[in-house]
């Protein structure tokens, strides 16, 4: 139950991280009339976020406690915030996403949504290994403050 509640809480925090960076990058998205450029404020954003995220992965390795325990719970919450995070981005993310490939592109309208999918299926993914990783450190940090 520990262990869960653990990773609903990570989980959560990482889901209102990605979709507040997601939110911004949806109105930077509708925002554009031209091809779509990096812009200062959304690397600095998405920077802000990485580091957000990898802090709370870290601090659970650091609760953890354990090697075993901070990777399988990482990994775990890198599942979870990936899937219902991608998921979030996703949905904040289509309208522009399809306006833009709408614009430059003749697609199916099976596209968009099928990279979406495959967008949140990655997101999965990166954040279990990202997640399994952190949370190793996390627990290596405490083992050397300790």
């Amino acid at each position: 139950m520990r262990n869960a509640t653990a990773v609903g809480l990570a989980g959560l925090l990482l889901v209102i991280v990605g979709s507040l960076e997601a939110g911004e990058s949806a109105r930077q998205l509708n925002e554009i009339a031209g091809r779509p450029r990096l812009q200062a404020s959304g690397a600095g954003l998405t920077a802000l976020g990485l580091i957000a995220s990898s802090l709370v992965y870290l601090a659970l390795g650091w609760w953890a406690g354990a090697d075993r325990a901070a990777v399988r719970l990482g990994a775990l919450t890198g599942v979870v915030a990936g899937l219902a995070g991608g998921t979030v981005r996703a949905i904040f993310i289509a309208g522009p996403v399809r306006d833009i490939v709408d614009r430059y592109a003749a697609v199916p309208d099976w596209f968009v949504p099928a990279v979406l999918i495959v967008f949140v299926g990655l997101a999965a993914v990166v954040s279990a290994a990202g997640g399994a990783v952190l949370a190793f450190a996390g627990v290596r940090i405490r083992r050397s403050r300790g």
